[in-house]
């Protein structure tokens, strides 16, 4: 029936599943330790839940199918040069942790071990870091962030505001040639309404109210 269809013949193939569900507990794994210690809205936002999952497996398929063909890879390598993100990434972290996931997916359709190794060591880093984060609150706690935070703005201006430059809030800020992007943390959404009222409307180009789950 499938081969009158669509002129091949189906074979379930349980291996392969079974390493594209590895790579999607991988990424899901990964994203509840890098949650523990950063709660900005790349990683808890619930539409994160399919890219932490869904990237591994893209990257494992990706590789799987080139891995045996050399014509196939050099094309490959061509078709994804072309490939940009929509919207800038202009926090490190966020695509450290893309990479992250493409490698575990690559690495998965290499050797399995090496990814689940990769992830283990995902866990001891997550363990010091925090760890790190509890003995610096202690020393200096004016200079960590408030983890305390329940609602995270992101705005994007035309224009640098340097007086937010000095707010205990900001949690992380960038810019390219065409704008600033600040993101901030506050406990309740009453805080991040006033900080948005602060800016001039004319100078803001989107933002966005978060809220972890």
């Amino acid at each position: 029936m499938i081969y009158k269809l669509f002129g091949f013949d189906y074979i379930f193939d349980l291996k392969f599943f079974q390493l594209v569900f590895l790579c999607a507990i991988l990424g899901l794994f990964s994203k509840y330790l890098i949650q523990i210690i950063n709660k900005d809205y790349f990683v808890t936002g619930m539409n994160q839940i399919l890219v932490f999952a869904l990237l591994p497996a893209t990257g494992f398929i990706i590789t799987s199918a080139i891995s045996n063909n050399i014509a196939l890879s050099l094309g490959m390598v061509g078709a994804l040069s072309i490939v940009r993100f929509r919207t800038p990434v202009k926090n490190p972290l966020e695509l450290v942790i893309y990479f992250y996931l493409i490698t575990i997916g690559i690495v998965t359709s290499v050797n399995p071990n090496i990814a689940v190794n990769f992830s283990v060591f995902l866990a001891c880093a997550t363990f010091l870091t925090e760890l790190y984060i509890k003995l610096i609150k202690k020393i200096s706690p004016s200079k960590i962030m408030n983890q305390d935070n329940k609602y995270f703005l992101r705005v994007e201006c035309k224009v640098e505001i340097q007086e937010f430059d000095s707010s205990q809030n900001l949690i992380h800020k960038s810019f390219d040639s065409k704008s600033y992007l600040y993101n901030f943390g506050f406990i309740n959404k009453e805080f991040a309404d006033e900080m948005l009222l602060k800016i001039d409307k004319e100078f803001i180009l989107n933002y966005s109210i978060d809220i972890p789950n």
